[in-house]
């Protein structure tokens, strides 16, 4: 224990600091070694071409400036023209993918994506583009990737349990990282995912977004796993993920891996000793962040979430905030017992409009250059997209995104004895209680919207 200790710390020292390098020893044998760490010290400090990452970093002039989107389509069908430009026009980074279609063997989830990609970048080529791709479940890569006739070839990738029985979810099977030739599949089908260009050379897809990868030891890793297989299941997924973004920065124009679920201490740790240049903050002021009775905010969980998002060792990763329309207590989109919870497009578009600024308020409060921030209620396309029936945006979008914002003056300051915390901008001013979430805004000093 002493030992892997170690090598975690060490590998969270290098991965802190930008350098993302690759530990091939597999983990039973590092375990097993009484001279592991040596083993690892010596072999990372010897590998001259370690690369680092460098997080995407948005610009302060407006309001629209530090969005992003997380939408998928529920279809094979590409988004309008005019959704397009909608997109390349109002996010920096979005994160997309869509439905398998049935019966449809010539349909590609990535080439989707990097359709999209190719006509996000022609109109805003600023725009970075990211894949959705769902671990430890065989899901993407089990129905419509380019890589699903090599998954089905293979049976013995899929994860058994610790009595040797296939692990089957609902039809869905987990993938056993501890399998290097499973794990080594994975990760070159991420990879390619990121390798198809414009003529300049920018990719396509510029990130991939790895939603579900497991690193925490301290349950079961799936139903049937003990906690040795569950450590071990643990540090295959971290080496697969280093072995993801180490490939990515070879092949250079900032590509990198997002991991979803950084909503604590242990989890954002997790995330750094992986590799991964970038996580989510997906809970962020929402569900456990706040009484489910009544949607006040649970305020040290609060207190935690602030602190969490504003420390320094998130500081050299791509950080995405999301978002949310107010308290939600249970996804999908579902308010406290006291409060109406919206059922219609028409309901959604007014409470999304209507805390638009308070909830920018609670964003603003952690913001940095190297967060972003995704205003939603769910992961649909069009949760993010104005003009179509199933919209739940407004049809004149947010008027506050114009709004000129400018860089921050100081670092949030909570007032002493309170839950208040406030901090300036150089065009707004912000105001956060976690005693009441709806006194919660942004006044800004050159903006009537």
């Amino acid at each position: 224990t002493q030992q892997l200790t170690a090598v975690s710390t060490f590998r969270e020292f290098i991965s802190t600091r930008g350098l993302h390098l690759a530990i091939s020893l597999p983990f039973a044998a590092m375990a097993a070694s009484q001279h592991a760490v040596a083993f690892v010290v010596v072999s990372l400090c010897a590998i001259a071409t370690a690369q680092t990452t460098r997080p995407y970093t948005h610009k302060w002039d407006t309001v629209a400036d530090v969005m992003g989107m997380h939408g998928k389509s529920h279809d094979a069908t590409q988004p309008s023209d005019e959704d397009i430009a909608f997109i390349a026009r109002s996010y920096g980074q979005i994160t997309t993918g869509a439905g398998c279609p049935k019966h449809n063997s010539s349909f590609f989830l990535e080439r989707y994506v990097q359709e999209i990609g190719r006509r996000v970048k022609a109109v805003n080529a600023a725009v970075k583009v990211g894949m959705y791709w769902r671990a430890p479940f065989a899901l993407e890569i089990a129905q419509c990737s380019e890589a699903t006739a090599i998954w089905l070839a293979h049976p013995e990738w899929r994860l058994k349990d610790d009595k040797g029985k296939v692990i089957d979810d609902e039809g869905k099977y987990y993938i056993d990282y501890a399998n290097p030739a499973a794990s080594a599949f994975f990760a070159s089908a991420l990879v390619n995912t990121t390798r198809p260009t414009l003529a300049d050379g920018t990719p396509l897809v510029d990130y991939i977004y790895l939603d579900g990868a497991r690193g925490d030891t301290t349950r079961p890793y799936a139903d049937g796993i003990g906690p040795q297989r569950t450590l071990a299941l643990v540090e295959a997924v971290n080496n697969m993920v280093l072995s993801v973004q180490t490939q990515l920065n070879a092949l250079g124009r900032q590509r990198n891996i997002i991991l979803n679920a950084m909503d604590t201490i242990d989890t954002a740790g997790w995330h750094t000793r992986s590799g991964a240049s970038g996580s989510m903050f997906d809970h962020w002021s929402i569900l456990q962040f706040t009484n489910r009775n009544n949607g006040s905010f649970n305020t040290p969980m609060m207190v935690e979430g602030i602190e969490l998002a504003r420390n320094p060792k998130m500081s050299n990763r791509s950080i995405q905030i999301k978002g949310w329309p107010g308290p939600i207590s249970a996804q999908k989109d579902k308010y406290p017992p006291n409060m109406v919870t919206p059922t219609t497009p028409a309901e959604f578009k007014a409470i999304a409009a209507q805390r638009f600024n308070s909830e920018l308020a609670l964003y603003l409060l952690v913001a940095e250059d190297y967060m972003t921030w995704v205003y939603s209620f769910f992961w649909v396309l069009y949760d993010y997209i104005p003009g179509n029936p199933a919209s739940t945006v407004p049809d004149n979008f947010f008027p506050q995104t114009k709004c000129p914002l400018g860089p921050p003056l100081n670092a949030p300051a909570r007032k002493p004895n309170t839950w208040v915390y406030t901090r300036e901008y150089q065009h707004a001013s912000v105001y956060v209680d976690l005693n009441d979430r709806n006194a919660s805004k942004v006044t800004f000093h050159k903006c009537d919207a």
